[in-house]
């Protein structure tokens, strides 16, 4: 490929993967159950409640969110609680 298209393709990128992520993510979070261990990064959880990681560390940061916890200064959601807490609407434990 010429040096052209490749800076086209590195501008692009970031473009392309959301639009890859948007058409497959509804498919993968529907099977994304049993691949999730006890205790999940807040990646993890962004992909399991659909809420950015911004948004989660806000939530976590006002006490919204059950089950969250910083461990080793990292943030750590129980992957049963959070999975109840977003089948009763993601409301405020």
């Amino acid at each position: 490929m010429s040096s052209i298209t490749l800076a086209l393709l590195d501008e692009l990128r970031p473009y392309l993967i959301a639009l890859i992520q948007e058409a497959v993510g509804p498919v993968i979070r529907e099977d994304a159950g049993p691949q999730y261990p006890e205790k999940v990064t807040v990646e993890q959880a962004s992909e399991i409640t659909r809420y950015s990681k911004n948004s989660l560390y806000q939530m976590h940061s006002r006490g919204l969110i059950p089950g969250a916890k910083k461990v080793g200064g990292k943030l750590l959601f129980d992957t049963a609680t959070l999975r109840k807490w977003v089948e009763d609407g993601g409301n405020a434990a």
